[in-house]
Formats: structure tokens, C-alpha cells, sequence
């Protein structure tokens, strides 16, 4: 029973990892593209850091070209474009939860960390801004 456990276990694993795997570079991109954007939307992003992370995108979506140029995407090229794609999301994932924000304060929730702020302004709901 415990053999037929673990080895439907290791199964599972497999399949889980190989369909994390099998996600075409074209998804990532599209996945990473999104991303960027809904960081400009939502405003975790300010416009420098939306512009370099724009730049490594169309810097990974040309290197896919480059390599699919010649009808083929070889083992190598996928390696190295997956590589590329990780760090594009970790840099992603970084630029986003970096606690920098858009200085127009689009986003009224966002706005609680001024401290600049007088009493009267303050929100009766929140109290007074905190200090990070």
C-alpha cells in the first residue's frame, strides 16, 4: 500500500512538473506582458521601471524570433529563452512589490502612506498615516 502511494506520488509530481515545463514560450510572454501591464494599471510600477521592464521584454521577444528563424526552436535555444523569461518575471515580480509608487497618487489607496498629510485630512477610517 505504501509502494503504490509513493509511486502514484512521484507520478503526480512528474506530470505537475512536466506541464509546468510543457508551457510554451509564446504563454510565458503573453503571461509576462500582462503582468507588466497590470503593474502600470495598478500603479506598482512608475513609468522608469515599466519602460525597462518593456525593454527586456521586447529584448526576449526578439531573441525568440532570432531563434525560431530558422523553423525550429532546438534544445539550447529553449533553455536559454526560458532562462531569459525567468528573469524577466523575477525582475517582474520585484519592480512590482518594490514599494515604489506613481508620485500622481492615482490610487487613493496608495495615498495613506503620505506623511505629509495634516490631521484634517486624515481618513476617520484609517487614523493618522503610518510612518514605514
Amino acid at each position: 500500500m505504501r509502494k503504490t502511494f509513493i509511486a502514484l506520488s512521484g507520478a503526480l509530481l512528474l506530470t505537475l512538473t512536466s506541464a509546468t515545463l510543457a508551457q510554451s514560450i509564446g504563454d510565458r510572454l503573453e503571461m509576462a506582458e500582462r503582468r507588466i501591464e497590470h503593474g502600470i494599471r495598478s500603479g506598482a510600477l512608475d513609468r522608469r521601471e515599466a519602460r525597462a521592464l518593456r525593454e527586456e521584454f521586447h529584448i526576449v521577444r526578439s531573441d525568440e524570433a532570432r531563434a525560431r528563424a530558422d523553423g525550429r526552436l532546438d534544445h539550447r535555444e529553449r533553455a536559454r529563452l526560458d532562462h531569459e523569461l525567468d528573469r524577466l518575471e523575477r525582475r517582474i515580480s520585484h519592480l512590482k512589490h518594490n514599494d515604489d509608487y506613481r508620485s500622481d497618487y492615482r490610487n487613493d489607496y496608495r495615498s495613506d502612506r503620505r506623511d505629509d498629510r495634516r490631521p484634517e485630512e486624515w481618513d476617520d477610517r484609517r487614523g493618522p498615516p503610518r510612518r514605514y
